[in-house]
């Protein structure tokens, strides 16, 4: 069939259009989501089991496509030291840790700072809590903390009930006075049938090293200061300098529990493991963290047991508990930074951090999630003892707790005064920084 010009014209016409389409379909980049962010690999290391931390991820990635490359290895706490060591020494680091602040000073000079220009000191401690500037060092700011595990007490209800006692005690005088005294049961040769509290010796109680931390942060102890990356061991010496023996007192304080001729006697080597007395109803009150709440209530649904805050001293003027807190820090060695920091950002906003907060059972640093509170049961209590939380820059834990075993074990033996032996785990604790 012949065409005539004018249908012609219109046949090409719509050809070229055509073609001049196909072209553009084929070259057309359309502009990027500003909403998704492409961080590319990135590696997490932590020492927290994964299913938190994974279903955030899992969430995030349901908007931002870039987050399925974003992945989180569990590694438990024994085992963290040498896994990454030794990636390292192959030059396979990981991109991101999530990690507890006491193992800030051990892996310090294999972690990068945030230069304070970066993320202004002022800005950092009007945005988290007061215990959360553990991160804080002379050369800035290792990561962006998360959440923290205060230190809690538990109490047995029933226990306390059948001895006359309704409510926990507030003081550590009324843990003299009235609780032990009340509650713990000896035979006539002075075997333990029941304790009011474990303290005193340090292979058998589980959290040991924080309860020795937490009677050193109320007795003003100064801990351990750093300065240009040195530190300063002043565990026995005040912040004012009022001339205390603060590390001294604890360790005094501490024994007397184990000390057999000490009316406190409540405590020694021979007994359980002080959380499994507490699940089997032996033990009164069990000093751990506030994220056992949930562990405790599911290892003994039968347990009739409560949450407190632990006892200050009847004059202490500033509350003080221990505290672990969690950071997400990048590693010097990390071969994506710029997606490490991104994820970083993220993954420790606010929003992220109370939800990650949430499923760990913990509570997170940032000051207004503080203010907001919580109705969960243990969360109420946790929430509160978090704003008065604190940790210090402790050594290898290892050998810190290699340290403190001997030096308790040489005073219950008698084969040092209290004196020599704090000074002594005092100078070998500065060796191992």
């Amino acid at each position: 069939m012949k065409l005539r010009p004018f249908e012609l014209t219109l046949v090409i016409i719509f050809g070229a259009l055509f073609i001049t389409a196909l072209i553009l379909i084929r070259t057309y980049d359309p502009p990027a989501d500003e909403s998704v962010t492409v961080v590319g690999t990135v590696s997490i290391w932590g020492t927290l089991p994964p299913s938190a931390i994974n279903d955030l991820i899992k969430k995030i990635s349901l908007k931002d496509k870039s987050y399925e490359m974003v992945t989180y290895s569990y590694f438990p706490p024994e085992k963290f030291d040498e896994a990454f060591l030794n990636t390292l020494a192959d030059q396979n680091s990981p991109d991101l840790l999530l990690l507890p602040h006491d193992l800030l000073a051990k892996h310090r000079s294999r972690l990068q700072p945030l230069i304070l220009e970066s993320f202004p000191e002022r800005d950092f401690r009007s945005t988290y809590i007061d215990g959360a500037d553990i991160f804080v060092l002379s050369d800035g700011i290792y990561g962006y903390p998360v959440f923290v595990d205060p230190l809690v007490m538990f109490w047995n209800r029933d226990i306390f009930a059948s001895n006359g006692l309704l409510t926990a005690p507030s003081t550590w005088e009324e843990i003299v006075a009235d609780i032990v005294p009340t509650i713990t049961n000896r035979d006539f040769n002075r075997t333990i049938k029941r304790s009011a509290l474990a303290m005193g010796e340090y292979s058998n109680i589980k959290n040991a090293f924080p309860i020795l931390s937490l009677l050193l942060l109320q007795g003003g102890s100064a801990l351990v200061t750093e300065e240009n990356k040195i530190y300063s061991i002043r565990l026995n010496e005040t912040l004012n300098r009022s001339g205390a023996t603060p590390f001294t007192n604890a360790v005094t304080f501490f024994t007397n529990f184990s000390n057999t001729s000490n009316t406190l006697y409540s405590w020694n080597r021979s007994l359980p493991l002080d959380r499994d007395m507490f699940l089997s109803e032996d033990l009164a009150i069990y000093f751990g963290f506030a994220s056992e709440g949930r562990d405790i209530e599911t290892k003994n649904p039968n347990l009739s047991f409560d949450i407190a805050e632990v006892p200050q001293g009847a004059e202490a003027s500033v509350k003080r508990t221990y505290g672990q807190f969690y950071s997400l820090m990048i590693p010097k060695a990390a071969k994506n930074k710029n997606g490490s920091f991104s994820v970083m950002q993220n993954l420790g906003s606010q929003e992220n951090a109370k939800e990650l907060a949430s499923g760990y059972n913990m509570v997170p640093v940032y000051r207004s999630s503080i203010i907001s509170g919580s109705n969960d049961i243990y969360g109420r209590i946790a929430y509160k003892s978090a704003n008065y939380a604190r940790g210090w820059l402790s050594p290898d834990k290892n050998r810190l707790d290699e340290i403190l075993s001997r030096m308790i074990g040489d005073v219950n033996a008698n084969r040092s005064d209290i004196y020599s032996a704090t000074t002594d785990a005092m100078n070998r604790i500065q060796q191992i920084y």
